[in-house]
């Protein structure tokens, strides 16, 4: 119970009522209320206040350990480096000319994101980097291999695979190893600790030599390489007719000539495409013109068809009423007629009887032209489907024309590209899986051509020949090879039911006794393709055999990547990047 008297209750909230209706309708109070939309009961308009600025936060900072040994500065190579990655050891080892100069430990991807085995090359290097994939991850001295995110770099080592596919380094190696690479390096990963050795086979393209050796008699002489490159430069049919040693010079002589001929084939596909271009044109115009004329045949069908009506209606009633005057005068007795109503009603069915006949005859006729008439439309329908079908075909050649001007062009920039690399060590790829053979320069395409293997069908292996450097001056080369295991395929996966890639595919896996000897000698290459290769050979060249395609990973932005674990006979587990 309330222990305030009633009336001072009531007094009370009279009051807060009345105090209220009065700071209402003071203009403060008035000023003081929201209105977004402004307008009436808001004297001045709504404006939104200014947010306050936000504050980029800083990149997380890598800060380098000082609890680790540092490690002594590594030397400075005297040739193209091999990297082996060996992911059950957890090592990483670098060779330069076969020689192993470092060897470190390393921390690949944990059993969730397991580091990728196959071939692979250094694209890009970045001292200071942060992941885009996890949160902006320090990535100090990071060198990349694909273009999926794998990469060297600086990172945490607790002695077992612990990253995200990566391969993590001690920071003063990865600094160390930083200094010396170059894009381009060749990195090998697989489960086994692969080691370069050296290699030897009268089947490698040698270089060419830069001029032909003469002796005492003024005789040219063989050099060291022509042994070594005769065997693919000619082939082993009409090796007999050789009567001269090719050089660099002739090479290049032989090279300026293909040009050119590239260039004259471009001119000839424009000009042919252009040609094809008219042909569409004039079929377009052809079909379109068939068009109009069966659209005109149509409506003339259709005037003509509605003559047809009206004369056969016309017919109708004048025979139909001549027949009556013939019945009216057949009841007619002639004999009580007199001649001059006799002629009157033999002049009226006369009349009646022409315009009977003109009827008819104006049917017929109509009848006859309407015929004519729908012959013509259906041969006009007959003619405008034959067009249709040459613009079809005018089309299909057209689109030929420019699958051969692109492949043109395609063949001129490559000889162009050739000509502007051609002081760079040449990188090659044989896949018996497409039975091609692709060059880069860089990471430069310059030739793609089919080429054949002997037992089709039967495995290469996977194999990575490197020029370490000259020998014998420079007319040959010294080569070390590493040959990947058959084993060398990452064993986690992850469940995806449909294969989306060539690189997907099942190829069967060579076993252990393949070498890189044998599969060289059951390559056959084209005469011309092996004169260029001669040419570019020099130290830090490379010949990738492999019975995979390349992988999905290859690019305009890469040199070779070859991921042989992506093709397996389980073909519903896969890992997809």
């Amino acid at each position: 119970m309330s222990v305030w008297p009633r009336g001072l209750r009531l007094s009370t909230a009279t009051a807060f009522v009345v105090g209220g209706l009065i700071v209402a309708a003071t203009p403060e109070r008035a000023e003081a209320q929201f209105y977004p939309w402004g307008g009436w009961s808001n004297a001045q308009p709504w404006q939104q206040q200014k947010q306050p600025r936000r504050v980029r936060r800083a990149p997380r900072q890598y800060v380098e350990p000082t609890n680790e040994k540092p490690t002594a500065a590594l030397p400075k190579p005297s040739g193209p480096l091999v990297i082996v990655v060996s992911l059950n050891r957890q090592t990483l080892t670098v060779y330069d000319d076969g020689k192993q100069i470092a060897r470190s430990p390393i921390s690949s991807g944990k059993s969730s994101n397991p580091t990728p085995t196959g071939v692979f090359s250094i694209l890009e290097k970045k001292p200071r980097h942060f992941s885009n994939l996890y949160n902006g991850a320090p990535m100090p001295f990071m060198q990349r291999l694909t273009n999926s995110g794998i990469a060297f770099h600086a990172g945490e080592l607790p002695g077992y695979p612990a990253s995200h596919g990566c391969i993590r380094l001690p920071y003063s190696f990865a600094r160390n190893l930083f200094d010396i690479t170059e894009v381009g390096a060749r990195v090998i990963v697989s489960n086994d600790d692969l080691t370069p050795v050296q290699f030897n086979s009268p089947d490698l393209i040698n270089p060419l030599p830069a001029e032909v050796a003469h002796d005492a008699a003024g005789n040219a002489m063989q050099t060291a390489s022509a042994g070594g490159v005769s065997d693919l430069l000619i082939s082993r049919a009409n090796a007999a007719t050789a009567s001269q040693t090719l050089t660099r010079g002739m090479a290049a002589s032989f090279r300026s000539n293909e040009r050119d001929r590239l260039a004259k084939g471009v001119m000839e596909a424009e000009n042919a495409k252009a040609a094809a271009d008219e042909q569409v044109a004039a079929a377009a115009k052809a079909v379109q013109d068939g068009k109009e004329a069966i659209k005109t045949a149509r409506a003339e069908d259709a005037r003509l068809a509605k003559v047809v009506g009206t004369t056969a209606a016309t017919a109708a009633k004048e025979t139909k009423s001549f027949k009556a005057l013939t019945a009216r005068l057949a009841k007619i007795d002639p004999s009580k007629l007199d001649a001059e109503a006799l002629e009157k009603q033999s002049a009226n069915e006369l009349a009646e009887e022409k315009k009977m006949v003109d009827a008819v005859n104006a049917a017929a006729a109509a009848k006859k032209a309407a015929t004519e008439q729908a012959a013509k439309t259906k041969q006009a329908i007959a003619d405008a489907a034959a067009l249709e079908k040459a613009r079809k075909i005018a089309a299909d050649d057209a689109k030929q024309a420019e699958t051969v001007v692109a492949d043109a062009r395609k063949a001129l920039a490559g000889a162009d590209a050739l000509e502007q690399r051609k002081d760079m060590p040449v990188s090659v790829f044989i896949s018996a899986k497409t039975g091609r053979l692709t060059a880069k320069l860089g990471f430069v395409e310059v030739i793609d051509t089919p080429i054949t293997i002997a037992d089709e069908g039967q495995p290469l292996g996977t194999h990575v020949l490197t020029a370490t450097h000259f020998t014998e001056g420079d007319r040959n080369l010294r080569w070390n090879a590493v040959t990947m295991s058959p084993n060398s395929s990452t064993p986690a996966y992850s469940t995806r039911k449909k294969r989306r890639h060539l690189d997907e595919e099942y190829v069967r896996s060579a076993g252990y006794d393949t070498d890189p000897a044998h599969a060289l000698e059951r390559i056959e290459i084209p005469h011309d393709v092996s004169v260029k290769l001669a040419e570019l050979m020099k130290p830090g060249s490379s010949f990738i055999i492999s019975d995979f395609p390349l992988s999905r990973e290859t690019s305009e932005r890469t040199e070779f990547v070859v991921e042989p674990w992506r093709s397996r006979a389980d073909s519903s587990f896969y890992r997809y990047y």
